[in-house]
């Protein structure tokens, strides 16, 4: 009997090591900066802005604008503050926000439009103010991991909230709202090379004619620490959505700096 005991046991044991040094060695091939359990990333956002929009009445289609050359809208720096929850190695939760903010003047509009039942008439001032945020709300499962980095899918959802408001005064005045939430689908990369990395991400949907949502970005990152990065690279977000007689298509694209913290 006590032989037998001890010839299990022997097994037990010949058996565990191996694991336990396989276990180990697999989570010494992991990048130091991808041993986090939670990653936050502040983002200038520098990006050109075009797009058209329409806003219908009834039965009767509004006139399709450009958001440049008709409303006067400039480009405009602003922000993204992204977040990552590693709640296992290769299995991410990520939230994204960016802030839009637009305003603009144009002391005489090149020619009438109408926007829902409003015309307003050429040489007239118009003031237009475009408020809102981008949101992006993700799961990533990186399938193929090592000590150069990881290659990942992406499940989650996009969805841009603006406000529009169009004055030309004493009294003219028409807002619109443009909400569009879009499920994703998409791929992400990242390459280490010493204290450098380089990412590349690829994601978006179209859900027919009621939006459509595209978003790619690249970025060079130096990693002062495991826990301390600067970056720099370029993003392009395509936003689209139609209601009806209503549509809004936007693109904005631009180079982006910032930090990111890995805890």
């Amino acid at each position: 009997m006590d032989r037998r005991r001890c010839s299990r046991t022997a097994a037990v044991i010949f058996l565990a090591v191996p694991a336990t040094a396989v276990a180990q060695g697999t989570e010494s091939l992991v990048p130091g900066p991808e041993r986090y359990g939670v990653r936050v990333e502040y983002r200038e956002f520098r990006p050109g802005l075009t797009g058209l929009i329409q806003k219908g009445n009834g039965d009767v289609a509004g006139t399709v604008i450009d958001v440049n050359d008709d409303l006067g809208i400039q480009d405009e720096r602003t922000f993204e503050v992204r977040g990552a929850i590693q709640f296992r190695h290769g299995h991410k939760l990520r939230l994204s926000y960016t802030r839009l903010d637009y305003d603009a003047s144009v002391p005489e509009a090149r020619k009438s439009f109408t926007f829902d039942d409003t015309l307003f008439e050429r040489f007239s001032n118009v003031i237009t103010n475009m408020k809102g945020a981008f949101y992006t709300a993700e799961y990533e499962w990186d399938f193929l991991k090592g000590p150069r980095g990881y290659l990942g899918v992406l499940l989650g959802a996009k969805a841009v909230d603006l406000d529009w408001v169009i004055v030309s005064p004493p009294s003219l005045r028409e807002t619109d709202t443009l909400r569009a939430p879009v499920p994703t689908l998409g791929a992400t990369a990242r390459l280490y090379a010493g204290r450098l990395s380089l990412e590349g991400e690829l994601s978006g949907l179209s859900i027919g004619g009621r939006g459509t949502v595209i978003e790619a970005q690249t970025a060079a990152r130096l990693h002062v620490s495991d826990r301390l990065a600067v970056q720099g690279g370029y993003r392009l977000l395509r936003l689209k959505a139609e209601d009806g007689l209503d549509m809004g298509d936007v693109r904005l694209g631009g180079f982006l700096f910032g930090l990111e913290l890995s805890l």
